[in-house]
């Protein structure tokens, strides 16, 4: 599936890291393998997005340690949860590795349900981290990982649905930080509860201020008829539900009115229609992306598209390619 955690293992025993492959694939985790430390930097660094290492300490050539302080002091990868695996289990080995860098340490022989459930504790530690602080909702790098993994899929269903909220800025100037803040999250909270009625996996993002993300998967052919339908009914109630209690956020005289004055750039009294989303949606059921940074290119030109059209819109990417 395409959102499944990806996890890098770096093991230079044959047969553990057959075993830690199978056991992690099993478990729902998308896995990979390094055999050496060298091989293990070379995979972080050469643009493949994961979401954990498990990395053993004792590796020919660049030990488990020289690996760990190569992530932990390159910036594009030095968040990275990064559990170590090691036959040592004396106390001075663990401060030691604990010290360098490392999230977590698993002395072997391990069961790997005890593995499993160590993986599972960190990459929760590590959502909580990547969580916008406004909304809870997972922030820039989840849906930065999303994106990369929309990029590397070519045969299966995804779609990301970039959501933007009109005239937010000339509200907030208007009603204050603190009221703008009540909008952003109850936005968050519309979004959440159109995405659960998707049947599939899905991804609600909060990029940071007005700025959204939906990023839904499907395991299914990217052609597939009933993954459009699916989206196209998770987003309308997206619509349907933030023009529902918008109104309650402005004044009774500002609702009715259908606009709000605020002060403008060069001081003079302008005029802002009420809050709107617009929807720019880019999918891979006509084409194929090798980039993210094509998805983003896209979602720019489609957002400025929904935003010459009054209310709330959704626009779709329709080229073909």
């Amino acid at each position: 599936m395409l959102l499944r955690p990806r996890v890098l293992i770096v093991e230079d025993d044959a047969a553990m890291g057959e075993a830690l492959l199978t056991t992690l694939r099993i478990a729902g985790y998308d896995a990979d393998i390094a055999r050496t430390g060298i091989e293990g930097v070379e995979k972080l660094l050469e643009g493949s997005q994961y979401d954990l290492v498990l990395l053993d300490l004792i590796l020919p050539g660049l030990d488990g340690l020289e690996v760990l302080s190569r992530v932990r002091q390159t910036p594009a990868i030095a968040h990275l949860p990064v559990i170590m695996l090691t036959a040592r289990s004396d106390e001075d080995s663990e401060i030691q590795v604990l010290a360098a860098g490392a999230d977590d340490y698993i002395p072997k022989p391990f069961s790997f349900e005890n593995l499993i459930a160590h993986i599972e504790a960190l990459l929760r530690r590590s959502a909580l981290r990547d969580s916008n602080p406004l909304t809870g909702l997972p922030g820039n790098r989840p849906v930065e990982r999303f994106l990369k993994r929309c990029a590397r899929e070519h045969s299966y269903f995804w779609a990301a649905a970039y959501v933007d909220i009109d005239n937010f800025k000339a509200y907030n100037d208007c009603y204050g930080f603190l009221q703008g803040d009540e909008v952003l999250r109850a936005t968050g909270e519309v979004l959440s509860a159109a995405a659960q009625t998707y049947p599939h996996e899905v991804l609600v993002g909060h990029i940071g201020g007005d700025d959204f993300l939906l990023g839904f998967s499907k395991n299914a052919p990217r052609t597939d008829e009933s993954a459009a339908e699916e989206l196209d009914a998770v987003l309308g109630k997206v619509i349907a539900g933030f023009s529902d209690p918008i109104g309650r956020f402005y004044t009774a005289s500002d609702a009715a009115r259908g606009y709000i004055e605020a002060e403008g750039r060069t001081g003079k009294i302008e005029r802002h229609g009420l809050m709107a989303l617009s929807v720019a949606v880019v999918t891979n059921s006509r084409r194929v992306f090798q980039h993210p940074l094509e998805i983003s290119s896209t979602f720019v030109s489609l957002k400025h598209k929904a935003k010459t059209i009054s209310g709330s819109a959704i626009c779709y990417d329709q080229r073909r390619k």
